[in-house]
């Protein structure tokens, strides 16, 4: 499920295990990147002259469609501490981006579905499509517009945190997002001032035993506003500091009002070590207030980190780590505190075969509640590029919960392989 997160949120999908369709998007890397010196570039970002995707010149436009079709067998489609149910699932997914190729502004299009289906257990069967825009608007040389909308209809893994035990579907919500944001530059000052606003619409899901589990209650708009001041200390380094306001509005107030406000402040630095490592970090604090007398404040250290080590030419080493105050359906818990710290590595063997592992490790701290959950993780898989057209993908990928609360703990082990085609 995607959150509004605090700050520069960084993304850690592996800590907590994904799909086979979603596995295959680090199959093949950005096919529009232009030839450069290895050094310096990340195993995954790196051009591929003969094997990247040439896509489709429409006039300003560049058309990029492919589609992936996987095939992962999953040992516990439940994430239930007993009684595991085994499964097949298959995975098509197609998906098309439009980039613009001005020399000035910038307008992208993209959009995609990825539809499952069970071999055995047809109820988990699942249809998940999303579309949206982004853009650029160049107003002088040292200022500059973004935003981007985007809707989405997606489900719950059974695996999250927020994922109703009862429920006999996986449970699914319409996400619409839309951003903007301010990008100004005074020599080697630079300030970003930026706006997102989320609504979250879930769907009743069907009940164990009959009936239906009313969600209406998880219906919400989230508001994000955040204010960064930076400085270049080397063309290649900025530090910064940034401040964030978040406003958290739920549609339904009674039995419980789980409307909220918060703030958080952090320091950071985005930078690239000539051509030993890249990336950003920050650290800081972070607080929640919620509407309800019956839950407390959630507050604690806000940080997060996203970098790449370029041990040589062939091999890069990813770090990743980030806090966040999550939502949560525990009626006895104002929210969590997800604290997530990761390590990969991708390995080029040749030129068009690349190995890749993960490792992760993510605790859950519901507050107000006793509950408190820890998830280890692992992946492993690689990469075979056949040509401009195809290619091929294996993995596999591990993720274990243990949890201080009864029928909490799962462990799953899944494997997979894609095949992905592109023009």
């Amino acid at each position: 499920m995607k959150h509004v997160r605090f700050c520069l949120m960084i993304p850690a999908m592996s800590l907590l295990g994904v799909s086979g369709a979603a596995l295959a998007d680090s199959i093949t890397p950005s096919s529009q990147t232009e030839i450069q010196d290895a050094r310096g570039q990340s195993v995954r970002d790196r051009a591929r002259p003969g094997y990247d995707a040439v896509g489709i010149r429409a006039g300003a436009f560049l058309i990029l469609p492919k589609v992936d079709v996987s095939e992962t067998y999953n040992d516990n489609i439940y994430a239930t501490d007993t009684n595991e149910d085994s499964d097949f699932i298959t995975a098509v997914s197609p998906q098309i981006d439009i980039k613009s190729l001005w020399s000035r502004h910038a307008l992208n299009f993209n959009a995609g579905l990825s539809k499952y289906w069970y071999n055995d257990h047809v109820s988990e069967n699942r249809l998940d499509w999303n579309v949206g825009a982004d853009g650029r608007l160049d107003v002088l040389r040292d200022t500059f517009f973004t935003g981007g909308v985007d809707y989405r209809q997606a489900h719950e893994d059974r695996g999250s945190p927020n994922s109703p035990s009862a429920a006999a579907e996986p449970t699914e919500y319409n996400l619409f997002d839309a951003s903007l944001g301010l990008n100004q530059r005074f020599n080697r000052v630079t300030a970003r001032l930026t706006g997102t606003y989320d609504n979250y619409d879930y769907k009743d899901a069907p009940q164990v035993g009959g009936g239906t589990l009313d969600q209406d209650f998880r219906d919400r708009d989230e508001y994000l506003g955040a204010l960064r001041v930076g400085y270049d200390v080397s063309p290649d380094t900025n530090v910064y500091v940034q401040g964030s306001l978040n406003k958290r509005s739920y549609d339904e107030t009674t039995p419980t009002d789980r409307s909220s406000d918060g703030y958080a402040a952090v320091v950071g630095s985005e930078f690239k070590l000539s051509r030993l490592a890249e990336g950003g970090l920050y650290v800081g604090y972070q607080h929640q207030d919620y509407d309800s007398a019956n839950f407390s404040s959630t507050s604690g250290i806000a940080y997060g980190a996203n970098v790449n080590w370029f041990v040589t030419t062939l091999t890069t080493v990813r770090f990743s780590a980030s806090s966040t105050i999550d939502e949560t359906i525990d009626p006895a818990a104002s929210g969590y505190t997800a604290q997530m710290v990761g390590i990969g590595i991708d390995h080029e063997l040749l030129r068009n075969l690349v190995l890749s592992g993960d490792i992760g490790y993510e605790n859950d701290d519901f507050g107000d509640n006793p509950r408190e959950d820890d998830i280890y993780s692992a992946l492993i898989g690689a990469s075979y590029l056949l040509n401009q057209n195809f290619a091929v993908g294996i993995n596999y990928g591990f993720i274990d919960r243990n949890s201080n609360l009864p029928g909490r703990d799962y462990t799953q082990n899944r494997v997979g392989i894609t095949v992905r085609g592109q023009l």
